[in-house]
């Protein structure tokens, strides 16, 4: 089963927000650091030393720097080869993942669960969205620029994506319903929500279709602040809570998926692919 970094098609009734694909550091570099050894060597030494007192070492668990070294070449050449095709949307970095290999990468820092019942679900609800969602939809939408979209956030070295994802879609959907957009606690859905763990990841499905309806989630503020890592749940009641009404599975189609992003944000699990693990930037086109 292959696990997805980022939630799978769901549509909570008002909304699902996506995270913002906001410009990633990184350490630039040309052809001739990438020449011999000794250069790429001399490469490796800048990108620590300009990663690592920034970030905590993304990778310091993993082993020796020899074999850091051999993940992180063979990712800058990659880079640097993706980057010389034309008419791409986007560009590859060497960011604070670079010297992790792929399968280090994706064991590391994803934790989406496949939910099997909103799979079977989401047929059912194809009808529904089609008798909503009538009519011609734009050639592009951006719900960032109608304020329904919380700047990307980082989740650390916790498998709780399937938290993230879940608590933007609410925040998607409240700030279309309300017009405001308040940032919630991603820290009391993965200490409180039942969706999952730091360890071995969750799905959203619990959250959306359960604990956002049934018991809400507090504003960032009102709970302690996130800190990848799983905790006892600390849930303080009277405070202010956002709940929604229910959520939509999204059928598994581009058309769909088109009507249902012009509704409203929609949240999609991808798949971590390198380039993901390695992305710097969107290529912005006049």
């Amino acid at each position: 089963m292959k696990k997805a970094l980022v939630v799978g098609v769901l549509a909570v009734l008002m909304a699902t927000a996506m995270a913002a694909s906001a410009p990633q550091p990184h350490v630039p570099f040309t052809d001739e650091d990438l020449g011999s050894e000794e250069s790429m060597w001399s490469l490796y030494q800048r990108w620590r030393g300009a990663m690592l007192p920034v970030h905590t070492s993304s990778s310091s668990h993993l082993g020796d720097m020899e074999s850091r070294f051999e993940a992180f070449k063979a990712n800058a050449r990659y880079v640097s080869e993706f980057n010389k095709k034309e008419d791409m949307t986007y560009k590859l970095g060497l960011n604070k993942f670079a010297d992790m290999t792929l399968e280090e990468f994706v064991a590391k820092y994803t934790g989406t669960k496949v939910d099997a019942a909103a799979m079977a679900r989401a047929p059912e609800a194809e009808e529904e969205l089609e008798l909503e969602l009538a009519g011609d939809v734009p050639a592009s939408w951006d719900w960032r620029q109608h304020g329904a979209v919380t700047p990307a956030r980082e989740q650390g070295t916790c498998e709780s994506c399937w938290a993230f994802s879940a608590v933007g879609a609410v925040e998607g959907a409240n700030a279309i319903a309300t017009g405001k957009l308040v940032t919630l606690s991603e820290q009391q859905v993965l200490d409180c929500s039942g969706g999952g763990d730091c360890i071995g990841g969750g799905s959203y499905s619990p959250v959306l279709h359960g604990y956002a309806v049934k018991q809400g989630i507090s504003p960032a503020g009102s709970y302690p602040p996130y800190e990848a890592k799983d905790r006892a749940c600390r849930r303080n009641t009277p405070v202010a809570v956002v709940k929604m009404d229910g959520a939509v599975d999204v059928p598994a189609s581009e058309a769909a998926l088109k009507r249902s992003v012009y509704r409203a944000p929609v949240a999609v699990s991808i798949e971590a692919t390198q380039s993901l693990q390695l992305y710097k930037e969107v290529i912005n086109r006049i």
